[in-house]
């Protein structure tokens, strides 16, 4: 007999062997009548019916049998221990709205048919507080007298009905008792009874515990159908071995193997697997399994069907109570994402080599590692003789000595200047690599054999790598040789200008006095008018070649970038213009100004043309005035739009109250020669503000204005606080 049949006996209704009698208080209770053998023997007899019974019922239960087939056995069964009579049995639903199910094998139809009409719908509730229980075991439920009332009905009489219920107290059905005419059933019936009920309710009990797991395993499957992969779960065992517990029927379809041919043989799985992922397999999931890792590995699989795909397998570790691990998991077909990201991986390469191949420089990329991994055709044709040298794979070191073995460029051929001797190939390698790693700009010019000069870029890449940009710069050298010699002309010409040019001038100038002087009296009217109109345009003359000299020396003889203190070059500006000032009236509001790194000529030269600028372009019967302020800061404002690396910049103002300009010849006034008003309006060359604009962009600077007609101009210069040796702005 089985442990279950036992703990069904332990649990009988057995109440009526060991009740007592009361008795009244103080009184002994009465001796009981001594069992006699024969009523022991019987109630033997009883008890091994009863395990007979149970253990029968409980081997139907266990082998697989039907619900209906364990039911009807239990009836025919309490049957059989209590003759006479015929046997129910009602199931009731979990939410005890309806009888799922009644055994009755042994009924009549007409009876059968009756108690199925019974509804149980809001007739479970036990009997209110204090009410009697009837003679025949009524639970006195509504659900009891619809039960009763049926059986009456149908000519039978009503002996026992018993409620099932669970441990927790929950109904769970009934089992009735009736025979075909009055039977009286003795106290030896309760166990009987006792047992048959302990036997419903463990089938009803373990009937639903199969249900439910019939409906989670077909959730589950249904879920594991739903996923588009194969859902696992993979045991490993403290050994190190392997199996699967369960793989979906998805298996079939992206490895062309079935799940049971892989939970009987793991093997057939990783046979789809390549040489190289089953190299490392087995270490990579011991150590995930004894870290307890999720599982998170793309594979390439070959599918029995020959088809290539890719996987992706995600899964979570749990250790169990043997000290295995247990993993639950699924493999995703990843092969439409993969075949995606090779195909964009793919044209990248492609975009990336037309590029490559299209741009106008020679390229070349290192790696990490300073080996070459792909340059263009333009850096090949650039160096011919080093086509053996540029391939992938080749070391930067390598491509440096077949350039220096090539004799690339000029630099091989010249000899050292202490020695008189050219280095040897080792000592021109190891000076080129230490050059190249002090480097912070990795900007080199080399000039080729064949007269071409190359300029080459090294920058380095996110990863650490190297790219190289080889740009031939030849013209634009031509063009800069050309730029010096315009520059030696200029230089030339500005000699030429302040000495040969003047001497005429001068000449002019002073024979026209003196013939004014001697001969004035004879001259006449036109002749005066002559000399004058002369004498005028000499002086026009003598302005412009001064200013173009002005114009000309801001670039040809400038001086290196100093601190220079811009409120003593206002100060020594206004004394300058002084006697200006005093003929026209006009006053100058100096606030404090700071200091800049500045070339102080120039700084001079700007503050000399806004001031006087202010004072020349005067309204009618104002007296000009002039403000001259300065503001530094942090950043440069967006609204300025200067490109410059400055950390701090000194944004300059020269306000004026003269009569202004119209904003749509803004950038027409900082050309050179221009001019917005007649020589006989006012005076001037139209140099002076080209003057100022040439000194702030050789600052790194800007120079703009703000004006309207009659209200007054304010010029705008922005210029770095600090410049670094090399000129850029700091």
């Amino acid at each position: 007999m089985t442990a279950t049949s036992s703990a069904m006996i332990s649990g009988a209704n057995v109440a009526s062997e060991t009740a007592l009698e009361p008795q009244e208080a103080g009184q002994a209770a009465p001796e009981r009548e001594p069992i006699t053998p024969a009523e022991t023997q019987d109630q033997k007899s009883t008890l091994a019916d009863l395990l007979i019974v149970q253990q029968n019922v409980l081997e139907k239960i266990v082998g697989g049998a039907s619900f209906h087939e364990t039911l009807d056995s239990v009836v025919r069964a309490t049957e059989e221990l209590i003759g006479g009579t015929s046997c129910a049995i009602f199931a009731i639903n979990e939410r005890l709205t309806d009888i799922e199910h009644i055994a009755a094998p042994s009924l009549p139809a007409a009876l059968a048919d009756s108690l199925k009409q019974v509804k149980c719908a809001g007739q479970t509730a036990r009997p209110a507080n204090g009410a009697d229980v009837d003679e025949c075991g009524f639970d006195g439920t509504p659900l009891c007298d619809s039960i009763r009332n049926s059986v009456v009905t149908q000519g039978f009489v009503p002996l026992r009905i018993v409620p099932v219920r669970s441990q927790d107290d929950e109904l769970l059905g009934m089992l009735m008792i009736c025979s075909a005419g009055e039977l009286d059933l003795e106290g030896g019936a309760d166990r009987p009874i006792g047992s048959m009920t302990q036997l419903v309710r463990f089938a009803i009990e373990f009937e639903r515990r199969q249900a439910a797991l019939r409906s989670a395993n077909q959730r589950f499957a249904s879920l594991a159908a739903s996923i588009p992969g194969v859902v696992y779960q993979r045991i490993v065992d403290t050994d190190g071995s392997m199996k699967y517990s369960y793989i979906s029927e998805a298996a079939r379809d992206l490895f062309g193997v079935p799940p049971e041919e892989i939970v009987e043989n793991p093997q057939a799985l990783f046979d789809t697997h390549g040489a190289e992922y089953a190299a490392t397999f087995r270490d990579r999931l011991l150590k995930a399994s004894r870290n307890l890792e999720m599982w998170d590995v793309e594979a390439t699989i070959n599918t029995r069907d020959g088809q290539r795909k890719y996987t992706h397998a995600i899964a979570r570790p749990t250790r169990r109570a043997d000290g295995s691990v247990q993993w639950d998991g699924v493999i995703l077909d990843a092969t439409r994402i993969k075949e995606a990201e090779l195909a964009t991986v793919a044209a990248e390469a492609r975009v990336r080599d037309t590029i490559v191949e299209s741009m106008p420089n020679g390229f070349v990329l290192f790696d990490a590692d300073d080996n070459l991994v792909t340059c263009n055709s333009m850096l090949r044709d650039m160096y011919p003789v080093l086509e053996g040298a540029l391939k992938p794979g080749a070391s930067y070191e390598e491509v440096m000595k077949a350039e220096i073995e090539n004799g690339v460029d000029v630099e091989a051929h010249i000899p050292d200047t202490e020695s008189g001797e050219i280095p040897d190939e080792a000592v021109r390698l190891r000076a080129r690599l230490e050059r190249r790693s002090r480097s912070t700009s990795k900007g080199i010019e080399r000039r080729l054999a064949d007269g071409r000069w190359i300029l080459i870029d090294e920058y380095e890449t996110a990863d650490g790598g190297t790219v190289a940009l080889h740009t031939d710069v030849t013209e634009l050298k031509d063009r800069e040789a050309a730029l010096k010699r315009s520059n030696r002309e200029l230089q030339d010409f500005a000699s030429v200008a302040s000495h040969d040019l003047q001497e005429p001038l001068r000449k002019i100038e002073a024979f026209g006095d003196r013939l004014v002087a001697r001969f004035g009296d004879k001259l006449g009217d036109d002749g005066q008018m002559y000399i004058d109109r002369m004498q005028n345009a000499a002086g026009r003359m003598r302005s412009l070649i001064n200013d173009l000299l002005a114009y000309s020396r801001v670039t040809t003889k400038a001086k290196p970038f100093a601190s220079v203190d811009l409120q003593k070059v206002v100060s020594d500006v206004l004394s300058d213009l002084q006697v200006a000032m005093e003929s026209s009236e006009a006053s100058v509001d100096l606030q404090p100004l700071p200091t800049i790194d500045a070339e102080k000529t120039q700084m001079r030269m700007l503050f000399q043309n806004l001031i006087a600028n202010g004072i020349k372009f005067q309204a009618e019967g104002v007296s000009p005035k002039i403000e001259v302020s300065a503001h530094v800061h942090s950043q440069v404002p967006q609204e300025l739009a200067l490109d410059t690396q400055a950390k701090e910049v000194c944004e300059i103002r020269v306000k004026d109250n003269g009569i202004g300009f119209e904003m749509r010849h803004l950038d027409r006034i900082f050309g050179i020669f221009q001019r917005l008003h007649g020589r006989n309006e006012y005076e001037g060359t139209g140099v002076g503000l080209a003057t100022c604009r040439k000194i702030a962009e050789l600052h790194g600077g800007v120079i703009t204005a703000e004006s309207a007609p009659g209200k007054g101009t304010t010029f705008i210069v922005v210029l770095p606080v600090r410049q670094d040796p090399s000129g850029e702005q700091a």
